[in-house]
């Protein structure tokens, strides 16, 4: 269907208001779009970093009281030998890091001294495991925050062996401070961890284990303080699946109803779907929840996309924080924006169909005009008579007068470029005929060593017909040799190809062996070809006959 100029000028021009407002609408909100998602994702990586830096913070005074403790009792300063004194600095650690749920000591011989926090009346907790010649002998002493004894007793039902727990046959084994997983403590039912390490005597022999309890209660804590958005949720993982802490979920532990034993809770059985999302954009089966740098995922869950990033803790605990917000917290007051603005982009649209219409209709009449006499001019009518109607438009009065001008101007040039199209073609056959009558042979090559001229002298050098015509001078297979009638020249040795290089070429005797064998001695000069602003056009050379 053909349209005539006003329609088309109308419909084009609401057609380009319609793209130009979709399109700046569409890229304003997907790129403040992204950029918020952008800008949401970098809040949460830095989040997550602050809260494994305080994590570890809150981690890292276990590791040094370990570390003091065993250098203390390498030089005997802290053994089962001098038990108050022992345990008069485990209280003394306690008070300092309150973040330290136990610390104690376990040697070789079963003997124990353990200063724990306790809960109720006794803020503290002293058990002592004595082995000794009149037997075994297990004492529990609770004190209070003024570190006032209230109540002691002794329990010879008390079975335990510091040598068969799991946090002193792997600190003896790996012979090293070591931190075990993460785990319920009985008392208190709250997720907490153990570094241990051996205490080396001054002869190299192993003493025993000292070892330090953390509550990690005050992980999730840490993570109850996020301020990032009202729907914000976190939790840290360890890389088998358990859960350490979670900031909506509650009760970390579940008790298993045959055994009686408490233990962390999966992340399978987190009441939270959306945390239990979360953890699977990661792509990972439990026991390999490990990452080497923080990773940013999405995920849907009841409708909603998800932005989520899991970063991981140090080598020191194989354990993911992990942050995960509906992008609508971000994104609502722009999706409502959005509304606003489309709104607005009709009503532009719907006066803009108005004055296209009517901007339409005053132009389309001195166009058309214009039209029939571009039309002649494209058939090759430069004989064409031009109309010039006046209009309210400027700018088509210029235009048209501008065209009739240019009409003049291509029937002037038409002719100039006859004349001297005439005249370039008499100085071409003339210069051709100057330069077949000298007897010396002339190539001339441009810059690219494509060949512009070879005189008749040339081509019977080379053995072949004067009217045949070449793009290069090795196009046909002859052969130059050095005076000696010997050296075979290289390319990159020819005369052509040295004067072309910027090499001044003077009487140099030359052997050319033409296709059919025949060999005639040169002399050759030559040199570059440059124009009057010093840029190389080419090289040519001469020759002539010798001996």
């Amino acid at each position: 269907m053909r349209l005539s100029i006003s329609k088309a000028l109308a419909l084009g021009i609401v057609a380009l208001q319609v793209i130009t407002v979709c399109v700046i609408l569409a890229s304003s909100y997907l790129s403040t779009e992204q950029v918020l998602i952008g800008h949401a994702q970098q809040l949460m990586r830095n989040l997550s970093r602050e809260v494994i830096d305080r994590s570890e913070e809150f981690l890292a005074p276990a590791r040094s009281a370990v570390s003091l403790t065993g250098r203390l009792a390498h030089h005997q300063v802290v053994s089962s030998e001098k038990p108050d004194e022992m345990e008069q600095y485990f209280f003394d650690q306690l008070i300092l890091h309150p973040h330290i749920a136990g610390i104690y000591y376990g040697n070789l011989e079963g003997g124990f001294h353990f200063v724990r926090r306790s809960t109720g009346e006794a803020a503290y907790q002293i058990k002592r495991v004595l082995e000794g010649p009149q037997g075994r002998l297990v004492s529990n002493r609770w004190f209070g925050d003024d570190h006032r004894l209230i109540k002691e007793e002794v329990d010879p039902s008390d079975l335990y062996d510091p040598r068969t727990r799991p946090w002193f046959r792997k600190a003896i084994a790996e012979e090293h401070q070591i931190w075990t997983d993460p785990y319920l403590f009985f008392t208190s039912n709250t997720p907490g961890i153990t570094v241990a390490s051996p205490v080396i005597a001054k002869s190299g022999d192993v003493l025993g284990v000292v070892g330090v309890d953390i509550d990690l209660s005050s992980l999730s804590d840490f993570l109850g303080f996020l301020e990032l958005s009202e729907h914000a949720s976190a939790l840290i993982l360890n890389n088998n699946g358990d859960v350490i802490a979670h900031r909506r979920n509650g009760q970390l532990y579940i008790e298993d109803p045959h055994s009686g034993v408490r233990r962390l809770i999966h992340i399978d059985e987190v009441k939270s779907d959306a945390a239990r999302a979360a953890v699977k954009s990661l792509g990972k089966q439990p026991g390999w929840y490990v990452l080497n740098t923080a990773m940013n995922t999405s995920f849907e869950h009841d409708d909603k996309v998800y932005q989520a990033v899991f970063t991981p803790f140090s080598d020191n605990w194989p354990w993911l924080l992990g942050i995960y917000v509906p992008e609508d917290d971000f994104l609502t007051e722009i999706k409502e924006n959005r509304k606003l603005n489309i709104l607005l982009a009709l009503a532009i649209t719907l006066v803009s169909v108005i004055i296209g219409v009517m901007f339409a209709r005053s132009l389309s009449r001195p166009i058309l005009s214009l039209q029939k006499s571009v039309n002649a001019v494209r058939n090759g009518e430069l004989q064409v008579d031009i109309d010039k109607p006046n209009s309210m438009f400027s700018d088509i009065e210029e235009t048209t007068t501008a065209f009739s001008n240019m009409i003049a101007f291509l029937k002037d040039n038409q002719e100039k470029n006859h004349q001297l199209t005439k005249q370039l073609s008499q100085q071409g056959h003339f210069m051709e005929a100057v330069l077949a009558a000298i007897d010396d042979g002339v190539v001339v090559c441009d810059v690219d060593g494509k060949l512009i001229y070879s005189s008749r002298v040339v081509m019977r050098l080379r053995g072949l017909s004067e009217d045949e015509r070449l793009e290069r001078f090795d196009d046909v297979p002859f052969k130059l040799f050095a005076a000696d009638g010997k050296t075979l020249l290289s390319k990159d040795e020819w005369p052509i190809y040295r004067a072309l290089a910027e090499e001044i070429i003077s009487q140099e005797e030359v052997i050319i062996e033409s296709a059919l064998g025949v060999r005639k001695h040169l002399l050759i000069s030559g040199k570059a070809i440059f124009d009057k602003n010093g840029e190389k056009l080419g090289a040519y050379i001469s020759m002539h006959p010798h001996r």
